[in-house]
């Protein structure tokens, strides 16, 4: 967002100066809160990320996505798993094949219990049919300690957390969970999981929410902004530094793709045992 705002404003797109403002806490529920106790008011936005989707899910709680009115998505983080340098599993396929032989031995360092690493530990072990154990932390720095020291066998992170690691012979690239392998100098010789015969692609969405009951003209607005964003060499450019997904969704059929993005967490999280 910080990003985006910079560029909505160095190139004129949007006039009024963009505040980043984190509000921490309750997997996003304090961020959340505040912009829906705020019907109707325009100068108050949410940053969608994965959160808005799942924390309501894991709390038990009604969803929160849909009480929002969306204004847009267009960014996608893309996702590897990584394994120990010294690992004797080579690809994808060994890891699932080594966790057959050892339920609940391979360990996944991850962040909180129902995000999105943790989802993706469930739709492996569904496709490979097989128990893994994974170990939560208080978030994604953590996790990386954790693994980076040696202490699990397996991480899921961004194509951009990834790549250093990889590149410092830090960490292994076993998969990119992506339904095509990348294209680019970096990532080209690394296999999707569908290549190897394990039948797993996600990828996270970011984007844009306003409060409830927000004037459809102001919806309008921004998503004329939004695809104005896009259009720039240096989003462009942004999007490409980092590994990131470039598909945007706004106006009417955005709302439909929103339940979609939630179905499928829903799905996910129903699977590992984390929607109550």
């Amino acid at each position: 967002m910080r990003r985006a705002a910079k560029i909505w404003n160095d190139e004129k797109i949007i006039q009024n100066p963009i505040v980043i403002v984190n509000r921490p806490g309750g997997g996003m529920t304090t961020a959340m809160n505040f912009v829906l106790d705020r019907p109707g008011n325009e100068n108050n936005l949410m940053a969608l990320a994965e959160p808005v989707f799942s924390t309501p899910i894991v709390q038990g709680k009604e969803p929160a996505y849909n009480k929002f009115t969306p204004l847009g998505v267009f960014v996608q983080t893309q996702l590897m798993i990584l394994t120990q340098p010294n690992s004797p599993n080579k690809t994808l396929k060994d890891v699932i094949e080594d966790a057959r032989a050892r339920p609940q031995q391979v360990r996944v360092a991850g962040s909180s219990a129902g995000a999105t690493d943790d989802q993706i530990m469930g739709l492996l072990e569904k496709a490979g049919g097989v128990d893994m154990t994974f170990i939560p932390h208080s978030g994604g720095g953590a996790a990386q300690a954790t693994f980076l020291g040696g202490n699990t066998e397996l991480i899921v992170l961004t194509l951009d957390e990834a790549l250093p690691h990889v590149q410092a012979g830090k960490a292994r690239a076993l998969a990119i969970l992506n339904n095509e392998r990348r294209t680019e100098e970096a990532l080209k010789d690394v296999p999707t999981a569908k290549e190897q015969g394990i039948d797993v692609a996600w990828e996270q969405v970011f984007g844009l929410l306003g409060a409830p009951k927000l004037d459809p003209a102001v919806t309008a607005w921004w998503s004329e902004k939004i695809q104005a964003l896009a259009q720039t060499e240096a989003w462009k450019a942004a999007l490409k530094q980092n590994y990131l997904g470039a598909t945007v969704y706004v106006g009417d059929s955005l709302p439909q793709n929103m339940d979609r993005f939630h179905e499928r967490r829903l799905e996910v999280l129903k699977l590992i045992g984390a929607a109550k």
